[in-house]
């Protein structure tokens, strides 16, 4: 909805109280307002390689997004994001109180909790490692290149991600590092063919140097597959003990780390006990209870 339509809808049903679930929040509107930011990925990763966009296009858009989360931090009675991370990260950009912010963590589908997935086809007979989300520059899948390409075939990467200008980035670096027999990108698939290849990888590897909250790594965890993790953004919060860690400047760590899964079945065994332990942590049961008690104390 466009901002006019937002507020004709609000002044329609005038609400005692409005959850705005992304940080565009109705400018116009008097009432009092609850938000949600997820993160603050744009702050903290910018410039023309972080767009499809012409640089000017590109930077006046970026303006207005400033304006717009600078303005939401203020009009909003209370904020609500998915890790202490992001907690401090607004306090320290925006000198805002720590008590206008709550953390309300997210919580895994019960789908990687269950036995039940869909088997996809895995075009090689190696050990994979598996990537989940978007290629954007932020997420560091570069590094991971290098560390496959360090590897020298003892593991397949598989990417698993849907198709963008991003994506043929990344394909174009692979050609050049000739990792095309030991990087495969799988569009698109469904939860349950998720479920599976979490399952039956290595371990999922999350290279990434900002991430809002770091989902799939628990819906590893749940499927009991290890965790290998950049030690960096809110990874360390959310995965605590139960994932391996590596420094995400270092495509030999992060090597190092994957040959040792590959040769250490007791240390593996003992990341997807802790892993099934940490994922218990969050459910979208106790995030729905902590938000029902914020609209409460908000409505006092």
């Amino acid at each position: 909805l466009s901002q006019f339509e937002m507020l004709w809808l609000l002044l329609k049903i005038r609400p005692a109280l409005l959850h705005v679930p992304h940080f565009t929040v109705p400018f116009l509107w008097p009432g009092k307002i609850v938000v949600t930011i997820h993160d603050l990925i744009k702050h903290l990763s910018k410039g023309p390689a972080t767009t499809t966009r012409s640089p000017a296009v590109y930077w006046l858009k970026y303006l207005q997004y400033l304006f717009i989360v600078w303005f939401t931090v203020r009009r909003a009675a209370h904020i609500i994001v998915p890790a202490n991370f992001w907690k401090y990260e607004l306090i320290k950009r925006f000198k805002i109180p720590a008590v206008k912010i709550s953390v309300t963590y997210e919580g895994v589908s019960p789908l990687f909790l269950s036995g039940s997935s869909s088997a996809v086809d895995i075009p090689d007979y190696r050990p994979y490692i598996l990537h989940v989300g978007n290629v954007y520059p932020h997420k560091n899948i570069p590094l991971l290149l290098d560390a496959v390409k360090e590897l020298n075939g003892e593991v397949l990467a598989i990417l698993v991600c849907a198709r963008s200008v991003f994506t043929q980035k990344i394909q174009a670096l692979i050609d050049e590092k000739y990792l095309n027999k030991w990087v495969k990108f799988f569009g698109s698939v469904s939860d349950s063919q998720l479920h599976y290849l979490y399952q039956n990888s290595l371990a999922l590897v999350f290279p990434s140097l900002i991430e809002g909250f770091g989902l799939p790594g628990l819906e590893a965890m749940a499927a009991g597959t290890p965790v290998i993790a950049a030690r960096a953004s809110v990874l360390p919060e959310i995965y605590q003990d139960a994932a391996l860690y590596f420094d995400p400047k270092s495509a030999s760590d992060l090597a190092q780390k994957i040959g040792i899964l590959i040769s250490d079945s007791a240390l593996r065994s003992k990341l997807i006990a802790k892993g099934k332990k940490q994922v218990k942590k969050y459910s979208w049961s106790d995030m729905s209870q902590k938000t029902w008690a914020i609209y409460r104390k908000e409505l006092r």
